[in-house]
């Protein structure tokens, strides 16, 4: 299958990205991901392996896929992340990133960079090591720090931070994350709090939008907004005299759903078109019973198809029907 023009949606937009999410299981319990869940839903043998990732990704690349996110849950308490890794820059994708809390990344950085890894996204919501066990259900938060040196020192450039703000939680903190970008090249980006499944944080009021944000870092300095390039769901700016960059990401208040191109499959096997939707298309029956290549090519234009216009979320109203962000693997 030679390599074709990236697929379009009905909506005219191209699909050329995935977010493949490893793994359901998380070793932190954070307030506003999961704060209700006790154990997994996906049992190792629901989970996708690297071959069969691998296979649809390859199909995906013939229709012009270029970037893969590898997500959990936690994705490197997949013994074979690196395994992944390696099997999906096979597949021919040149641009792999992967999200990660950090707990772990120190000690496999070299690893997965020598796999295929391009670039880590590492959660970090506080800067206080006391506030960070507390949001996290008992994180160390020495070993982010170590892993997003590690990530500095393996080249995985731009090492992204993702803080979600959370007002009388950690909202104090956004003008010293943003101050981070003064020291090194590091990529801040404030990410809104989507108020999804069982989580009632953001109908208390939590929510910190992006103009409030933008404030607080303007009493820093002079800020730039820089350009959009019109696919990534981060509106960028810079602090004068900084070299690193702070985004901001707006599901709910600004969303990007005009530009959206990708698609994601679940911890189980299911391809979502939409992070904030219902609506799944399986993948992994097709896959484990003896589904050729041109079916599963069918399969993946049919979720290319299936994409909505915009997601459902409303300002101000959570989806309490959708599962938590760890299953989902947002």
């Amino acid at each position: 299958m030679g390599k074709r023009q990236g697929a379009k949606d009905t909506f005219n937009r191209t699909i050329d990205y995935l977010r493949v999410s490893i793994t359901d299981r998380c070793n932190l319990r954070c307030v506003y991901c999961s704060p209700e869940r006790k154990e997994t839903r996906f049992k190792p043998s629901d989970l996708l392996t690297p071959d069969e990732i691998a296979r649809f990704v390859r199909i995906a690349r013939s229709h012009g896929l270029r970037k893969v996110r590898v997500t959990g849950g936690e994705p490197l308490l997949r013994d074979d992340v690196a395994d992944v890794v390696a099997a999906i820059k096979d597949a021919g994708v040149p641009d792999i990133s992967l999200t990660t809390n950090g707990l772990l990344f120190s000690g496999m950085a070299r690893d997965l960079k020598r796999a295929g890894l391009k670039r880590v996204n590492i959660s970090l919501d506080t800067l206080k090591p006391k506030r960070y066990a507390e949001m996290t259900g008992g994180g160390d938060i020495d070993l982010v720090w170590r892993s997003i040196e590690a990530a500095l020192s393996e080249g995985l450039a731009p090492v992204k931070i993702n803080v979600v703000p959370i007002r009388g939680k950690n909202d104090d903190e956004v003008a010293d994350f943003a101050s981070l970008t003064f020291e090194r090249d590091i990529h801040i980006r404030f990410i809104e709090y989507m108020p999804v499944g069982r989580s009632s944080i953001c109908l208390k009021g939590a929510c910190v939008k992006k103009d409030e944000l933008i404030d607080k870092v303007s009493r820093m300095g002079r800020i730039r907004k820089l350009t959009f390039r019109g696919k990534g769901p981060s509106r960028n700016y810079r602090l004068e005299g900084a070299t690193g960059v702070i985004g901001f990401i707006s599901p709910v208040s600004e969303h990007f759903c005009d530009y959206c191109n990708r698609l994601r499959i679940t911890p189980g096997g299911m391809i979502k078109p939409c992070l904030l939707a219902n609506s799944e298309i399986d993948l992994r029956k097709p896959l484990r019973s003896g589904a050729d290549d041109a079916e599963l090519e069918k399969i993946f234009l049919r979720a290319v198809g299936a994409k909505p216009r915009g997601h459902m979320l409303v300002d101000g109203a959570a989806l309490m029907d959708l599962p938590s962000m760890s299953e989902i693997g947002g």
